[in-house]
């Protein structure tokens, strides 16, 4: 059994709600595999104690944190300095305590994204066009990522009422990729034109997160044998939309992925961790959904 020591160094996630995440469990079960003095410390916060708990937690021996929801587009402002994956979207998904005490963010939501499309669905970025479901922080960190990858071809959908968030989008991803990625209202009809147009299908929303595992953003119907559809939402790891699209012959690619390699990015940043065990992380993930009655739809 682990035992924390005066030495042991701490890294914490940062959200609210944090009881669903699979982080803290994958990430003590690699440190214990490897050894290490480390412990992963999920820490559910109300926004108001947000800015307290970034500023002081060096004193506490920890050496970084996650950040999800709702913080990851807030956090940017307590912190010293951004990284390229952040500072092109200033949404934070980790934060790095370096030796001196400076804090600095970065996004390993787009890079682990990425990197699950490269190594397990075997992509060659620039060849491919990109559907995005969704304008949020997740669609926004996968938007940046992919343009830093060499795709040029990207257009991201959201519904008219948070339309400010396409904007958003929009403006941050111009700014430094000109040109890569449009945007338009979710609705029918640019659902179907764009599953017409665009070969990968990313969907970036919460639809069909647990518990409401029945819930499908649009109609399969549309999908075609063509198609990669991916799916940022790993709680069940197969969602509906995947087995949907899987029935109509389509290659899919579970949310799990870009967690198991956005913990690995962490793992790096943290602790220097250059060769994660990716297999045993992905097995562990699928442990806890499991352990949880999370697994499937």
């Amino acid at each position: 059994m682990f035992s924390a020591t005066v030495n042991t160094r701490f890294f914490g996630l940062l959200g609210n709600p944090v009881g669903q995440s699979a982080a803290a469990f994958m990430h003590n079960s690699v440190y214990q595999k490897l050894g290490l003095d480390m412990l992963y410390v999920p820490l559910e916060l109300e926004m108001g104690q947000l800015e307290t708990v970034v500023r002081t937690m060096q004193l506490f021996n920890y050496a970084g944190t996650g950040v999800t929801m709702p913080f990851k587009t807030q956090v940017h402002k307590y912190i010293d300095g951004l990284a390229d994956s952040a500072r092109f979207t200033e949404v934070v998904n980790t934060i790095v305590i370096e030796k001196d005490g400076r804090k600095i963010g970065h996004n390993t939501d787009g890079t682990g994204f990425v990197e699950s499309l490269e190594k397990q669905a075997g992509l060659n970025i620039p060849d491919h066009r990109y559907l995005v479901l969704g304008s949020g922080g997740a669609a926004t960190a996968i938007v940046c990522a992919l343009a830093m990858r060499g795709a040029t071809a990207m257009r991201s959908l959201c519904i008219l009422q948070d339309y400010f968030c396409a904007e958003t989008l929009y403006s941050r991803v111009n700014a430094h990729f000109p040109g890569v990625c449009e945007i338009d209202e979710m609705n029918d009809r640019t659902i179907r034109k764009g599953m017409e147009e665009f070969d990968v299908i990313i969907h970036a929303t919460k639809v069909g997160l647990y518990p409401k595992t029945d819930e499908v953003l649009f109609d399969p119907e549309l999908l075609n044998s063509s198609h990669l559809v991916c799916d940022v939402v790993y709680v069940p790891m197969e969602t509906k939309l995947l087995i949907e699209a899987r029935k109509r012959g389509c290659r899919t690619l579970s949310g799990i992925w870009m967690n198991v390699y956005q913990a690995a990015e962490q793992m790096r940043l943290w602790a220097g961790i250059e060769r994660p065990p990716i297999d045993f992380m992905y097995q562990c993930g699928i442990e806890y959904l499991t352990r949880e009655g999370k697994l499937t739809a």
